[in-house]
């Protein structure tokens, strides 16, 4: 009963403050959200602090009045050309060297070989391919992967077609279908 008479108390409550509503309290109500939301909305501040960009990018010298500045990543200053592609090196290759931009299969030979050091010896860890279906975890052999791969591969080419239409949502295997044929249909699927 205590209950009903506070829902009770409550509506009688908002039933007296809406029966006195009219336009003027419309707009003042309007006055008031927009007051409190505009700040929110055009904020000030940078997104990220100053001293963490410096630290992270260079900053142009050169913008328009009441412009930000651009700033681009340490690796690439201004004035040189973007990078592309993975920047993927030979084994062995300088530290300065350019590398070839790559695609997925240099992804899958780094997973493979496992993680190297800069001048390009196995540090003996290679990649884990898992499979989570709700609290489920399934460990994928990298190497029987690569052999369905392949397979897959060879049976694309030697059927010479035109092309692949795949459905195999959220599986290993449409994974397996993508990069077996990056021979037949080179970035297609990127």
């Amino acid at each position: 009963m205590a209950e009903m008479s506070l829902l009770e108390t409550i509506d009688g409550h908002l039933d007296e403050f809406f029966k006195g509503w009219n336009w003027l309290s419309t707009i003042l109500a309007s006055i008031l959200i927009l007051y409190l939301v505009y700040p929110l909305i055009v904020s000030g501040e940078p997104d990220t602090h100053p001293l963490l960009l410096s630290r992270q990018a260079n900053i142009s010298q050169i913008r328009q009045p009441g412009e930000s500045a651009v700033y681009r990543s340490l690796d690439t200053p201004h004035n040189f050309p973007l990078k592309s592609g993975l920047n993927v090196k030979e084994a062995g290759a300088a530290r300065w060297a350019t590398g070839k931009d790559g695609d997925l299969r240099d992804v899958w030979r780094r997973a493979l070989n496992g993680s190297t050091t800069e001048h390009g010896m196995s540090m003996g860890e290679t990649g884990k391919f898992h499979t989570v279906i709700g609290q489920r975890v399934i460990d994928h052999d990298l190497k029987s992967l690569t052999t369905e791969i392949n397979i897959i591969g060879k049976f694309v080419k030697e059927q010479n077609v035109a092309s692949v239409a795949v459905y195999l949502p959220n599986s290993v295997e449409v994974l397996v279908v993508i990069f077996g044929m990056l021979d037949k249909f080179p970035f297609t699927y990127l």
